[in-house]
């Protein structure tokens, strides 16, 4: 394949995005609470959050009913703090951009979030990119992936995408764009070597 293009994710691909891990540095010395919040992240709610649909407040109080509300607040508060580079993705993406290939971001992100990570330097790197909260769309929908490409204007054979949800690479593949699963950085790099890629 001729891909000109290279999407990427942001969390855990090129932005450490652990749940587990963060929620326990927000709640030190207490692992309960970390074990009763940790299915937040797959709430409608959270989802909404990232869709700018929902303000922190707003998706605290709807989650009330199931969890500890302040808790759920606190720690949608502390999480952008904790959205720092990962070097192993930079890697590729510094090594995919000395190659030439135009390079974007597709993220479900809520705008605390991205107002925290905005000051990284390697943002500067990339050729465009679409976060959920300016679209009011979250990946997999494939309107997100959509607005990408119309928005760029990208014809999705010539694009590839990294994401570490195997959900958003079948929603990627389903119009037309292909993709690589990010479990492991190595393993997109073997990847991209077996695509011709690097």
């Amino acid at each position: 394949m001729a891909y000109k293009n290279i999407i990427f994710d942001l969390g855990a691909v090129l932005i450490h995005w652990n749940p587990r891990d963060i929620f326990t540095n927000i709640f030190k010395d207490e692992p309960n609470t970390v074990e009763q919040l940790l299915p937040i992240t797959k709430t409608d709610a959270w989802y909404n959050l990232d869709k700018g649909l929902f303000t922190p407040a707003q998706c605290a109080e709807n989650l009330a009913q199931t969890f500890d509300k302040e808790k759920v607040l606190k720690c949608i508060t502390a999480v952008p703090a904790h959205l720092t580079p990962l070097q192993e993705g930079l890697e590729i993406l510094y090594t995919v951009k000395q190659k030439g290939y135009k390079t974007y971001i597709l993220s479900n992100m809520g705008e605390g979030s991205y107002k925290q990570i905005m000051h990284y330097d390697f943002l500067k790197e990339f050729d465009g990119g679409i976060f959920s909260y300016q679209v009011k769309l979250c990946k997999p929908e494939p309107e997100i992936y959509k607005k990408l490409l119309e928005t760029y204007d990208l014809s999705p054979s010539e694009c590839l995408f990294i994401d570490d949800v195997m959900a958003n690479i079948k929603g990627a593949q389903e119009v037309g764009i292909d993709g690589i699963l990010c479990s492991d950085h190595n393993f997109v790099l073997s990847e991209m070597r077996r695509l011709r890629i690097l």
